[in-house]
């Protein structure tokens, strides 16, 4: 019995020293944020640095939001119309989760709703005097739900991993609902499905080491859509159309706020 103890305790001691052996010959590589990231084909010759800012195994929480107000008594866009009285607002707000499944490299969720809504009072349309047009009464106003995924890849500026610049590709599909009318209701609408595939870039600063905000535009979208008119609770009409866009438009702005652990 204590020749077996003895053997026992022997084999632990052996296998104590060789996990000691290993932690010194090996050592753990810790991650540090701002490092510059190597490519994987070292011959190619870099414009610039990319420092990590996202790495390997990060998960990220972050909400969207963005509103507009719109006034007939500041815009310029009313200059040919006279005796205008219209207004005009969105609001957008988008939850989103995504996963860092490579260093600056990511993969995620999007939610969106959308709600829009205008009216013109009084109208009266001029040009030259040789086209003119009275609106009175009008109104329109839209809700919009949608879901999507999206790959994002970052580029880390400083050696800090606080400021970068990120563009994501996106794939969604939305519903949304439209009326356009004149009076004080109607119940006559349009629905569209709708498919798209686009991309956004924008940019990333980093005020606490786990907290962002980033600012975000849509510049390009490849889109399937399929609208439904209903008149009295039937449809009256339907279009299809594909439609391919590359455009700068504030609307598209997107201002957030995520959580990285």
């Amino acid at each position: 019995m204590m020749r077996f103890r003895n053997i026992l305790s022997a084999a632990v001691m052996m296998i104590a020293a060789a996990v000691t052996s290993s932690a010194q010959t090996e050592p753990v590589r810790t991650i540090s944020l701002g490092e510059e990231l190597m490519p994987k084909d070292t011959a190619k010759v870099r414009r610039f640095k990319n420092h990590l800012i996202a790495p390997k195994g990060e998960w990220q929480c972050g909400l969207s939001v963005m509103y507009a107000d719109f006034n007939s008594d500041d815009s310029d866009y009313m200059l040919l119309l006279q005796g205008v009285n219209a207004n005009a607002s969105m609001f957008r707000l988008a939850p989103e989760a995504a996963y860092t499944f490579r260093n600056n490299h990511a993969v995620g969720v999007r939610f969106q709703y959308t709600n829009a809504g205008g009216m013109v009072d009084t109208a009266t349309a001029d040009l030259l005097g040789n086209f003119n047009m009275t609106l009175e009464n009008l109104n329109a106003s839209s809700r919009s739900l949608s879901a999507s995924i999206f790959q994002r890849t970052y580029v880390g500026l400083d050696n800090q991993g606080r400021v970068g610049i990120f563009w994501d590709y996106v794939l969604g599909v939305t519903r949304s609902r439209s009326q356009f009318y004149t009076g004080d209701s109607s119940s006559n609408y349009s629905l569209k499905k709708n498919i798209h595939l686009g991309f956004a870039p924008g940019i990333v600063y980093f005020p606490m080491n786990n907290v962002s905000v980033q600012a975000s535009i849509s510049l390009a979208d490849l889109s399937y859509s399929r609208v439904e008119a209903y008149t009295d609770g039937k449809v009256s009409g339907t279009r299809d159309a594909w439609k391919a866009q590359a455009s700068l438009n504030i609307m598209n702005i997107g201002l957030g706020l995520t959580v990285h652990f």
